[in-house]
């Protein structure tokens, strides 16, 4: 590692630079690292044409006259020569002067350097007030984990308190049924033990949650019509229908630009109810043919003299 206080200086400010400038790069292809100190405006360019090189600086208030200490990695020291002296006393005249003869290209190169520097404390504000806030969303986020488990905790143990009431209430009961059973033994009536026995049913429907739930009852299918949109799992896709068969066999659909027609059964609602077919209608009978009316009787003439009635109601019998 090389170290160069104030490189090129002592002599021409031009000559110097370009000195500077020549030593710097060829130490950047032998030196494993080289620092430089520099108030040469042409060595803080090289960051600018050569990436081996790279701009530091250390912070100066200007308001104290004093360095901070504080590295800026990345932005180069500005002159504050004229600054200083105008805080020393020196005349503004004398300060305006050297103005001119520092030219319009170095005022402007401090100019982008203060733009730099102000650039930088804008950022570093900012990225203190990132991290507070990343601090206050971790504290807030450990706090509603901590009472989502007490809650939790909080539950549990309602639910424990509850089983262990519902239990005390059955034992109890049970107690009644054994002394009415006794009293049965010793001649008690067949109605204290029915009572006892709507008693425990009554404790059972009260407490037991099993008890209180009614069953859960069957959704009805879903079925989808013309207008709504519908999903088709196999696709990945939200549709349109646009038609449905008469026997709901199939439909036709559309997603984005394009058309299809599917199988009925290949889609289901945008809530995952699967679709079922309604009932065939039942099929009507068909007309019983009529009959030709029976004559109000028959006759078969087996003779000439005799008549078969058999079987023939008689309206006057």
């Amino acid at each position: 590692m090389i170290l160069l206080d104030e490189v090129g200086a002592g002599t021409d400010p031009s000559e110097g630079s370009a000195l500077a400038t020549a030593l710097l790069q060829h130490l950047a292809d032998r030196a494993l690292l080289t620092i430089a100190t520099t108030h040469f405006g042409e060595l803080k360019a090289l960051k600018y044409q050569d990436d081996r090189f790279e701009n530091a600086s250390v912070e100066f208030d200007d308001v104290t006259l004093s360095p901070t200490y504080r590295l800026m990695w990345g932005i180069p020291g500005r002159s504050n020569a004229l600054t200083i002296a105008r805080r020393l006393g020196l005349k503004e005249a004398v300060i305006e002067s050297a103005k001119v003869q520092v030219g319009t290209a170095n005022a402007d190169l401090n100019q982008v350097i203060a733009e730099l520097e102000a650039q930088r404390r804008d950022q570093e504000a900012k990225t203190l007030e990132a991290e507070k806030l990343i601090k206050q969303a971790e504290f807030f986020y450990q706090q509603v984990t901590d009472r989502a488990a007490k809650l939790k905790e909080r539950e549990r143990d309602i639910k424990v308190a509850q089983e262990e009431a519902v239990q005390k209430s059955i034992l109890d009961a049970k107690s009644e049924i054994a002394k009415v059973i006794r009293q049965l033994q010793r001649g008690g009536t067949a109605q204290e033990a029915q009572e006892a026995t709507s008693q425990i049913d009554r404790l059972a429907n009260k407490h037991l949650p099993s008890r209180q739930q009614p069953p859960a009852k069957t959704k009805p299918g879903y079925l989808p019509k013309v207008g709504t949109k519908v999903r088709i799992p196999r696709l990945g896709q939200t549709a349109e229908v646009l038609a449905i068969a008469d026997d709901f066999s199939d439909l036709t659909v559309r997603f984005g630009i394009m058309k299809m027609t599917l199988a009925i059964e290949e889609v289901e609602s945008l809530k995952g109810e699967k679709v079922q077919k309604p009932a065939p209608p039942p099929k009507a009978a068909p007309p019983a043919a009529e009959e030709p009316p029976r004559p109000p009787y028959s006759l078969s003439v087996r003779e000439s003299n005799t008549v078969d009635v058999r079987g023939q109601s008689c309206g006057r019998c």
